[in-house]
Formats: C-alpha cells, structure tokens, sequence
C-alpha cells in the first residue's frame, strides 16, 4: 500500500524554520498570520489590524474597478501577491496588479505583477522590509512601478521604472495616485494617508 504524502502545517511557532521553495508552496498555514520566506527562512507576520484594512480596502476597490473597466488591459488585481525573488525568498506584496501582455502565460509566483502596492505595517521590522528589502528585490524582479502607501510618515513613495532606471515620487495627502501604467486612474490619497 503507498503512502500519501503528509501535508506540512505551519504557524506562528514555526517562524525561523527552514523550508524549501517546495515545502513554502505546499504547506498549509495557520490563520490569520501571514508568511513570507527569506533566505530559506520561514518569516511570520502578525495578522493585518483594521488600520491597514482601512488604508488598503480603497486602494483595492479602486484597482478592482478599474479592472473591470479596462478588462483588456489589467488582467488581475491580486491580493496577497505572491512573488517568487529567487530560490530562498517568497515575498508576499499587498496588491499585485497583472496587466494582460506578455507576462500573461507565466504562472504566479514566477509571475511578477507590472505594479505592486504595498500599505505599511506599524512596526520598524516591517517598514524596513517595504522601504528596504522588498523595494531592492522587486526592482531586480522587474516590478515596474512599486507604491508604498505609508500611514505613518503620511506619505506614499512611488518608484517608476524608465529608461534610466527609477525614478522616485513622494506624495502627501492632498495628492492623488496615478500611473503610466494605469491610465486614467486616480486613488485619492487624503483619506489613507
């Protein structure tokens, strides 16, 4: 008789463990805490608290929309975004945008979203990991433009990619975001910022 093979389980008592980009795809995870994966490391992340609901919430129901408008330009609109950087690194971004083109037929996590839109988490560890190494690792990915709405600093920072690398936009609450990539899109920033 062959034996089936046991689904790993994983939760907050597993943050530091190491596990195979395989293991990471296939486990089965406790809820509500978040996971990601860094050099082979299990990383866990406290649940999302109503401040970052509040703040993602519209940016989600704006991008949704506008997906349904343009259906033959934003093929998706994925919360929780997951994107694979390498061998040991899973990221998990806020809300990923999959435009329809080229990238279509690539399958997530190797799939990257075109832009990606990340709402900070109250605290340092979580802000450095959006203002440091996510910033650097969607940049080598090809991520073409990464927003980072920021409550805190009440700012969002927007890095473009052009023709001579990114190009770094802060905004402040009276502003409104709009993209290249996104024509014709404005999310008003005053109420999430």
């Amino acid at each position: 008789m062959a034996t089936v093979p046991s689904v790993l389980t994983l939760g907050p008592e597993d943050h530091g463990r190491l596990l195979t980009a395989e293991e990471f795809a296939g486990a089965i995870y406790a809820e509500p805490w978040k996971y990601e994966r860094e050099q082979g490391s299990l990383i866990v992340m406290p649940p999302d608290g109503p401040g970052h609901d509040d703040c993602s919430e519209p940016v989600r129901d704006l991008l949704g929309a506008y997906r349904l408008a343009h259906p033959n330009q934003v093929e998706k609109v994925g919360c929780d975004a997951w994107v694979r950087v390498d061998e040991g690194t899973d990221c998990i971004g806020d809300i990923g945008v999959f435009l329809a083109g080229p990238r279509s037929s690539v399958e997530r996590p190797e799939r990257i979203p075109e832009p990606m839109f990340e709402i900070v988490s109250p605290d340092r560890k979580s802000r450095d990991r959006d203002d440091v190494k996510k910033r650097h690792e969607y940049h080598r990915l090809g991520v073409l433009e990464y927003v980072v709405i920021d409550r805190f600093r009440h700012r969002a920072t927007i890095d473009s990619a052009g023709p001579r690398g990114y190009r770094k936009r802060v905004l402040r609450p009276g502003d409104a975001y709009a993209g290249p990539l996104l024509p014709g899109l404005a999310v008003p920033l005053a109420g999430l910022l």
